[in-house]
């Protein structure tokens, strides 16, 4: 029993950012079929943009978040529309897409280090006060931020399935032709599924760098699991991928626990995704709704 509740507790607190990171790449992979690993680096930005505007103007952590989601949003838009859209109006098929993406993430990491530099940098926030949940240990800034991860998921999970705006944005997803008759602008909603999807993943990365550090690589130690629950999860939707992420944070807490490394964990859990997806027969998000 002790086991079950140290995963529960400590998988949802320190991977929250997986579910919200998860749910942004979802929708830009229903919307485009795209594998777009410049993802990675949204995450990375929301982490920097964060710490950046935390350091530099003493302001608190929470109140650093709409800046840092924000600013990651607007890099994802001009990424889409500087990057991405040219290339789809000339016809590119997926696979150079996807080599695109992968040049714009490495284009994007250099100018970080850059900017940055090569060290690993830390936000500056007052030392946690611990807290017993469960009988487990857990830091106050972890706990407040797995309720705003939770919250932020949500939100985002009623405005895609309950607004107009969210209507849209499925329409445009299941058929573009037939949400062009239908009255919907085509490339308003894409840019608002781009900036919704650069929120979510800047959000993430920065409660991912305040709980550890803020390097180039962040993004990219993330970006694979956040892959393999976007593919898992996204056939059943945007819940669908909330519960694979939630259910991937409790196993990898408790494979951690288990083996005592974290890379064990992720190895298992990547081999036991390939096996679903094996299973399954095809892949998810081109039949997922969103």
């Amino acid at each position: 029993m002790e086991f079950i509740t140290q995963s529960l507790v400590i998988g949802l607190t320190e991977h929250a950012p997986l579910v919200l990171a998860a749910i942004g790449f979802a929708l830009l992979y229903r919307l485009t079929g795209l594998i777009n690993v410049a993802y990675s680096e949204t995450i990375t930005l929301g982490a920097y943009f964060g710490m950046w505007a935390n350091t530099t103007f003493d302001l608190n952590f929470y109140a650093v978040l709409p800046a840092a989601g924000l600013m990651a949003g607007l890099v994802s838009v001009a990424s889409y529309l500087l990057v991405f859209r040219p290339a789809r109006q000339r016809g590119v098929g997926v696979l150079e897409l996807i080599i695109i993406s992968f040049g714009l993430s490495i284009f994007l990491q250099h100018g970080l280090q850059f900017i940055f530099g090569y060290p690993v940098r830390f936000y500056d926030v007052p030392p946690p006060d611990t807290i017993l949940v469960l009988g487990v240990g857990v830091s106050s800034f972890r706990l407040l931020a797995l309720v705003s991860v939770a919250v932020l998921a949500l939100l985002l999970y009623l405005f895609i399935q309950r607004s107009n705006l969210g209507l849209k944005i499925r329409a445009l997803a299941s058929d573009e032709g037939l949400a062009q008759v239908s009255g919907i602008r085509p490339l308003v909603v894409t840019v608002l599924i781009w900036f919704i999807a650069g929120v979510a993943g800047g959000l993430a990365g920065a409660f991912y760098g305040v709980g550890s550090n803020v390097a180039p690589l962040l993004g990219w130690r993330q970006f694979l699991m956040i892959l393999m629950v976007a593919l898992v999860g996204g056939s059943w939707g945007l819940g669908g991928v909330i519960l694979v992420g939630v259910g991937t944070s409790v196993a990898l807490a408790a494979m951690a626990l288990s083996f005592n490394q974290v890379l064990y964990a992720q190895l298992v859990l990547i081999a036991a995704f390939v096996v679903v997806l094996k299973v399954r027969g095809r892949q998810a998000p081109e039949t997922a709704k969103v």
